[in-house]
């Protein structure tokens, strides 16, 4: 296996595991409003309406297809990468205070978020575009 072969599947990798989890979240969105709500409050400070919960998760579960499709990198793995991002830092709490250490998982999956984004050139394992 070449190394470009072994660079194009790991980052293939890597998409489809921070696929995996935005796309759990993103369903909690339509599956579990009322749990939704609680997490943007409690984390994001943000009182959001059951009704805007669909909404939200609609344009989410859009961005999050996209991503996992590789099309518009620089938009969708963008998107990912500050949506985690913005997660795992309104989780200050849960790594200093209520230490939780589930949450701690957070900071690899950042860690992957940042390393598509910047490789995102090079993740070109079935994706629908090369368009960066």
């Amino acid at each position: 296996m070449t190394e470009k072969n072994r660079i194009q599947w790991s980052l293939f990798l890597l998409r489809i595991g921070v696929f995996i989890v935005m796309f759990v979240w993103t369903l909690d969105k339509f599956i579990n409003q009322e749990h939704a709500v609680t997490v943007y409050k409690h984390f994001y400070f943000m009182d959001i309406e059951l009704s805007m919960m669909t909404i939200v998760g609609v344009v989410e579960m859009v961005i999050i297809l996209g991503f996992v499709a590789g099309l518009y990198k620089r938009f969708t793995y963008g998107f990912v990468m500050i949506v985690h991002g913005i997660s795992t830092l309104s989780s200050w709490k849960q790594y200093t205070v209520d230490i939780n250490l589930l949450f701690f998982a957070a900071w690899p999956m950042l860690a992957a978020c940042i390393a598509l984004y910047l490789l995102r050139d090079m993740d070109k394992k079935w994706v629908l575009s090369k368009v960066k």
